[in-house]
């Protein structure tokens, strides 16, 4: 067997084991960054789930192009279908806060505390708005909260605070 056979074919191996396993750790990182949408099927509500999660994935694509009122429209529609639906109302109030509506947002984050008491971004979210609005003191009780559930999104949102501040 040549060596340059022996070559190749260990560079075409290695190609093959990163794109078998890369999909794999991009899905991964990707599911890390973001909570899941999506609940088992036997669970009940599962029907609910799959339909709000096509305005869910709408929403995500308007907010992607800066697009917040198409995207709040979206992800009203989801928690319309699905009024369990955690991580819709926190894009919810994100999609508001974003358009400067911040009763609407803060209202939007709380009932997604409300249904998820862990889920971090609405946390952080509820944060920025209570920052932005320069309620400073409601600000650093999310900060709190978030840090004993998510240390980097307790980052993000001390730094997020400070550059509000005056």
């Amino acid at each position: 067997m040549s060596t340059q056979f022996k070559h190749n074919s260990a560079i075409y191996i290695a190609a093959a084991l990163v794109w078998s396993v890369f999909p794999g750790l991009i899905s991964a990182a990707w599911a890390a960054g973001r909570p899941s949408a999506d609940i088992p099927d036997s669970q009940p509500g599962a029907d609910k789930r799959r339909q709000a999660n096509v305005h869910f994935r709408q929403g995500e694509a308007h907010a992607d192009q800066m697009r917040y009122q198409e995207a709040a429209r979206a992800y009203e529609r989801a928690v319309e279908i699905d009024g369990s639906y955690a991580e819709a109302y926190s894009n919810l109030g994100y999609s508001y806060r974003k358009q400067g509506l911040f009763d609407k947002a803060v209202a939007a984050y709380k009932r997604a505390i409300a249904l998820d008491p862990e889920l971090a971004e609405a946390y952080e979210y509820l944060g920025e708005a209570y920052a932005e609005m320069k309620q400073f003191d409601l600000a650093e009780a999310q900060l709190k909260v978030l840090k004993r559930l998510d240390q980097e999104e307790a980052r993000e949102l001390e730094s997020f605070i400070e550059k509000m501040k005056p």
